[in-house]
């Protein structure tokens, strides 16, 4: 594990935990898997370490890390916001670029998956392709319908929630609400530009099928496709196996790899 300062004012003021798997010997220019893991999980779930392990064997590098306020990561989720994830990610790209791995293939669940397809809208240069399982493109309108309206208010004005689901228990501030209808779907969805495979279990309560079948359909970017198990939910942890051979037929059909 590798530990990246984020230093403001001359002063450490918290980090990210990577794990950084560099490419084989002999295998060339190939692109880098970079996993981004999804809201209150961490970079050592299942399916990162399944997918690790499978790149590894097919001469990719792969890199992880904590988004911050997870796993090793400093932080807190109280000051979890998308702007914060994306400037995350960008620290973490800035370090596979001083190793030769600037070139990425953004593999990303859930949050990780909406974080994934904002930054790759900012950066198309170096974004081979996106993977995602599950992308949380509406995140804002899932956690204020969990509030309710009451609650949301009193989130609003009191700046803070408790958040509880069967994987996390923790403080969440407005600012995350306030970032996130800052960034806007119907941008997303005119800047993106990176041929994507998105995967999706219809019988998913975290993350609606129907808002990624539509971000597929209505972006201006048509390179963009879809498989949904009729079975599957939100994790598709028990199909690993098949989410692998997916992706990579993904990848070798066009050519990406």
């Amino acid at each position: 594990m590798e530990r990246i300062p984020i230093v403001e004012n001359g002063r450490e003021i918290s980090h990210l935990a990577v794990r950084f798997d560099p490419p084989p010997q002999g295998t060339g220019e190939r692109p880098c898997f970079l996993y981004l893991h999804g809201f209150g999980s961490e970079q050592s779930g299942e399916k990162a370490e399944f997918f690790r392990a499978r790149a590894r064997e097919a001469g990719f590098g792969f890199c992880s890390f904590d988004f911050q306020g997870h796993g090793l990561s400093g932080g807190d989720m109280l000051g979890l916001t998308l702007t914060r994830n994306l400037e995350d990610m960008a620290r973490v790209h800035t370090f596979l670029r001083d190793r030769g791995c600037g070139r990425l293939i953004l593999l990303g669940s859930s949050m990780g998956g909406g974080t994934a397809l904002w930054y790759s809208s900012l950066h198309p240069e170096e974004i081979v392709a996106g993977l995602h399982i599950a992308p949380a493109l509406e995140l804002a309108k899932g956690l204020l319908a969990w509030a309710g309206p009451e609650r949301a208010r009193l989130w609003e004005e009191t700046g803070r929630i408790h958040f509880q689901n069967e994987f996390v228990s923790t403080e969440l501030g407005w600012t995350l609400i306030e970032d996130l209808r800052a960034h806007l779907t119907e941008t997303l969805l005119t800047r993106y530009r990176t041929p994507a495979l998105l995967i999706q279990g219809k019988l998913d309560t975290s993350v609606s099928w129907k808002s990624v079948a539509e971000f597929a359909t209505c972006c201006t970017f048509k390179e963009i496709e879809v498989h949904l198990f009729a079975d599957g939910d939100h994790r598709l942890t028990d199909r690993k196996e098949r989410l692998w051979v997916l992706m990579m037929e993904f990848l070798q059909g066009r050519a990406l790899i």
